[in-house]
């Protein structure tokens, strides 16, 4: 008897984690009729102990799924990847980036130069292409994938393989040779030079939207795990941290000096996970996210900070087969209305 009643207690957890499944499947089948959807939602609690309490919720318990086309949400994946780059590097978040290309005659082409704070701010206020395609081109595509975009990293089936733009002087052609060179205001140059391996990240991680060898691809999972990495940088252990600096992370959430970070309600950026929705449910809290649309996805990867009010914060990852904005908000009310009915921890 003891034994059974043992087994079943280990069995709880995942019995009330599978039911949260369901009712969580349910609300956003409420809301979308007969539209794919994706989606993975992050309680954070705060306990008693000052500690914080993550439970991860998949819609239909599937948290590998690459069948969606993530548009601009895996911007965020260029913006922190580069970030790390500076960091590994010894430079602040303070830097000019210069870049440029070598030609089939060995001639080096200098194409522009941005100010890094300047990137990461058009990326978040206006999802910018350009530099979203400078960050990756920064990084470059086998670092990003072999170095940043890997299980023991935290990303599961992820892959960067193309930039947005196709013109000069921000188009990255990876069979060109980069060469990347990042000045200080100390006045500390350093560069580093890169050239792609020809090898299909993608098509290794199972892209299946767009091109199959060189189309992005990333899971909910991965892209809410992300966002949770970024939200609570300090709060997390060191291990799961990503490699950058407090001063990164505080200008990733907040910006400054005028520039924008991850939290924003811009009516250009797609605020799915707010209008309509986040303000009807949780209508104090701090809003931070990343979107994206096309004609035929829409998405919002998002966190809805109430802990002031509630002590708790909720990120979504949301895609819909549909380029409809109302149709992530309805997505998003119904996954924060799931959230605010659960049970603190």
């Amino acid at each position: 008897m003891l034994r059974a009643l043992t087994a079943l207690f280990l069995m709880l957890p995942a019995a009330v984690h599978a039911a949260g499944n369901v009712v969580l499947d349910k609300a956003l089948e409420g809301a979308v009729a007969g539209v794919p959807v994706r989606a993975t939602v992050i309680l954070a609690d705060e306990k008693a102990d000052g500690t914080l309490a993550f439970r991860t919720t998949d819609y239909k318990g599937e948290d590998d799924a690459v069948d969606f086309w993530p548009a601009s949400t895996i911007k965020l994946y260029a913006v922190v990847a580069a970030l790390e780059l500076v960091h590994g590097m010894g430079l602040p978040l303070e830097v000019t980036v210069v870049f440029e290309h070598r030609t089939k005659e060995g001639a080096w082409v200098t194409d522009c130069a941005r100010t890094l704070r300047e990137m990461l701010s058009e990326v978040f206020v206006r999802s910018s292409n350009e530099d979203y395609t400078l960050l990756l081109r920064m990084t470059g595509l086998d670092a990003i994938n072999q170095d940043f975009l890997t299980p023991a990293r935290g990303f599961k089936r992820s892959a960067l393989m193309r930039g947005y733009v196709t013109r000069r002087p921000y188009v990255y052609l990876p069979e060109e040779p980069q060469r990347i060179t990042l000045r200080a205001p100390d006045g500390t140059v350093k560069t580093r030079e890169h050239a792609w391996s020809g090898r299909s990240w993608s098509g290794e991680r199972g892209a299946t939207v767009i091109d199959a060898k060189t189309g992005n691809c990333t899971t909910t999972r991965d892209m809410a795990d992300c966002l949770r990495r970024v939200m609570f940088h300090e709060r997390i252990p060191e291990a799961e941290r990503f490699r950058i600096s407090q001063e990164m992370a505080d200008f990733l959430r907040f910006g400054g000096n005028g520039l924008t970070g991850l939290e924003t309600k811009h009516e250009d950026s797609g605020p799915y996970a707010w209008k309509k929705s986040g303000e009807m449910v949780y209508p104090e809290a701090r809003y931070f996210h990343k979107a994206g649309l096309i004609s035929t996805y829409v998405l919002d990867l998002a966190c809805l900070d109430d802990r002031k009010a509630s002590g708790r914060a909720v990120i979504i990852a949301a895609s819909a087969g549909t380029g409809k904005e109302d149709t992530m908000s309805g997505i998003c009310r119904a996954a924060l209305e799931w959230a605010k009915a659960q049970p603190k921890p």
